[in-house]
């Protein structure tokens, strides 16, 4: 019978994966691994990091993981009350080749299992029965799971739902716009956080990122939604993509005072995250039934970012 699996392969699971010196097994219902630390790459265009926009954090132990990175260089900016101010005192940790690579280069060498989802998990008299949606299974000793909050709960609730009817988590939306100029829009600017806007989260000038994974004769932003208008459009947006990419571009155009015409735009997507974070930040956590030897963690248990997926996961290795 095989040890541990760990369902989901983004930071969460490259956490536990550093941490628990065990043989593991890693299943992934995308192809790849990166979880929410997501990089869209369009031939002929170059490369939108429209999931995680960049790390922001001083735990030493959490950059030693890392590893590869760099800091993101650049002039940025705060919107608010219809100006921009600056925002430089933070270190922004990137990929220069993409932030997926901050982590699927920890998968490095790992037993990784991908385009397997998880449908159910069944308690054995002495093992957890995995069953994927390819109709296959497999029996474990140990099952972490990884996922954002609702999949996690909809796979583990008849074992967890008296643990999470205390707690009130929840996963907000997030839609994320790409879009390549054939021109530069000659803002000077690395990126944009938007504060308090009906439309806009954050926005960044993917050249100032990768500017040698980028068509030289483009100019390629990553334009995020604010929550507000996330939770007003994430349920349709697939059938609602023009008006939703036009909208903001629209926002985005007028906030910043320039003009943006259809002949300049060279490409453009959008991309809806439905489980995106937790606003609410608390101190790290995770669950653990020792008796049961089932595991669950994530960023979702104490905030919205990349550290909190570390802390919370090095919790669990320590208790596994």
């Amino acid at each position: 019978m095989k040890s541990i699996a760990i369902i989901g392969a983004g930071f969460s699971a490259a956490t536990l994966s550093y941490f628990v010196k065990k043989d593991l097994d890693f299943y992934e219902k995308s192809r790849g691994a990166g979880g929410r630390c997501s990089t869209r790459r369009v031939d002929e265009v170059g490369l939108f990091d429209h999931g995680l926009q960049y790390i922001k954090s001083s735990n030493l132990e959490f950059k030693e993981m890392l590893n590869d990175y760099s800091v993101w260089q650049g002039n940025f900016k705060i919107f608010e009350n219809n100006q921009l101010k600056d925002d430089e005192n933070k270190e922004r940790i990137i990929h220069e080749s993409g932030n997926n690579l901050l982590v699927k280069n920890l998968f490095k060498n790992k037993n990784i299992f991908v385009n397997k989802e998880l449908i159910s998990i069944d308690k054995k008299s002495d093992h957890l029965q995995l069953t994927f949606k390819d109709d296959t299974q497999e029996q474990y000793k140990t099952v972490i799971i990884t996922a954002p909050f609702q999949q996690a709960y909809d796979l583990t609730k008849q074992f967890t739902e008296s643990y999470f009817s205390k707690f009130n988590y929840s996963m907000q939306p997030n839609l994320t716009v790409m879009v390549a100029f054939n021109k530069s829009l000659k803002l000077d600017l690395s990126a944009i956080h938007f504060e308090n806007d009906d439309v806009l989260g954050f926005a960044a000038n993917e050249n100032t990122k990768k500017k040698n994974l980028i068509n030289k004769n483009l100019e390629l932003w990553t334009i995020q939604s604010s929550l507000k208008y996330s939770i007003k459009n994430i349920r349709e947006y697939r059938n609602n993509k023009q008006v939703l990419i036009d909208e903001t571009l629209k926002s985005f155009a007028s906030k910043l005072k320039i003009n943006i015409s259809k002949e300049q735009i060279h490409y453009s997507d959008i991309h809806g995250w439905r489980y995106s974070y937790n606003p609410n930040a608390t101190k790290p956590n995770c669950y653990w039934d020792s008796n049961l030897r089932l595991g669950i963690c994530g960023d979702w248990f104490s905030g919205s970012n990349a550290e909190s997926a570390f802390l919370n996961a090095k919790q669990l290795a320590n208790l596994i």
